[in-house]
């Protein structure tokens, strides 16, 4: 997911935001009494209505946004992860993607998260996290001999948290090799969505602009975090993430690869 608060396209037009709704740094900031409801839209039903405010919603956390992009990306994707209060108004969405690609003789998937936001109001709230899991298990139920990978591209440590939040194996990490298969597995899905913009070398996807980042307050980094193992695994790794660069990072969406939490909000997913 590319978000921006976690409890922490192709080529150029079609991205992933996340960093404005991940892991706040502070107490929440939410409404006395306000919760979030997940719902999951297909695209093609989306009204004029919650595009708009879905795309209020960015702009407030992102620079170097358009709206026409924004539509372009929307229209590339499956289905929106909505997230509305109890009066109905939306804070906050995330975009999701289904992806099918051979990597060495084997039929593999890749579930893309692409722009997502909490709105700053509602961090802290877990309902995203609820309203992904189901999604994400909807979509392993679909094919379950088929391995399923979350292809996530991440422009800021929050959303990069939402890896060992959510799994015991993801890659990049620290101090660890990226296994070759899961490496193909990675290029392949980063390659289809980004081509020349994805470097392999790297792990980064960068373009010639900027095609949308983090504003200044929600780009800094507080000094408490960067003594985070992660936290400064993913500054090591993606020094320009200010400036929309994104780091392509890969799990498998498995119940044997996700942690304790990973695996209670799955099956309670499952069971609704």
């Amino acid at each position: 997911m590319r978000s921006a608060s976690a409890s922490d396209d192709h080529l150029a037009l079609s991205r992933r935001h996340a960093d404005a709704a991940v892991i706040p740094d502070g107490p929440p900031q939410r409404a006395a009494g306000l919760g979030l409801a997940a719902t999951i839209v297909a695209v093609r039903d989306l009204d004029d209505r919650q595009r708009n405010a879905m795309f209020a919603i960015f702009a407030r956390h992102y620079d170097e946004v358009s709206r026409d992009r924004f539509e372009v990306d929307l229209a590339e994707k499956d289905g929106v992860v909505i997230l509305t209060g109890p009066d109905g108004l939306l804070s906050g969405f995330s975009t999701q993607k289904t992806l099918r690609a051979q990597v060495g003789g084997r039929e593999v998937r890749a579930l893309f998260s692409g722009d997502t936001v909490i709105d700053r109001s509602q961090w802290g709230e877990q309902e995203l996290c609820r309203g992904w899991s189901r999604y994400a298990g909807m979509v392993l139920a679909e094919e379950p001999g088929t391995p399923l990978y979350w292809l996530l591209v991440s422009k800021g440590y929050r959303t990069y948290l939402y890896l060992p939040l959510f799994f015991r194996e993801f890659y990049p990490r620290v101090d660890v090799a990226v296994p070759p298969f899961d490496h193909q597995v990675l290029d392949t899905f980063a390659s289809l969505k980004f081509g020349e913009h994805y470097d392999s070398s790297t792990g980064l996807i960068a373009f010639p602009h900027s095609m949308g980042q983090l504003t200044g307050e929600l780009a800094m980094v507080p000094p408490h975090r960067r003594d985070h193992a992660h936290v400064r695994f993913f500054l090591e790794r993606n020094p320009d993430y200010a400036r929309g660069t994104e780091l392509a990072c890969l799990a498998e969406i498995s119940l044997a690869n996700l942690t304790s939490f990973g695996r209670r909000l799955f099956q309670a997913a499952l069971r609704t």
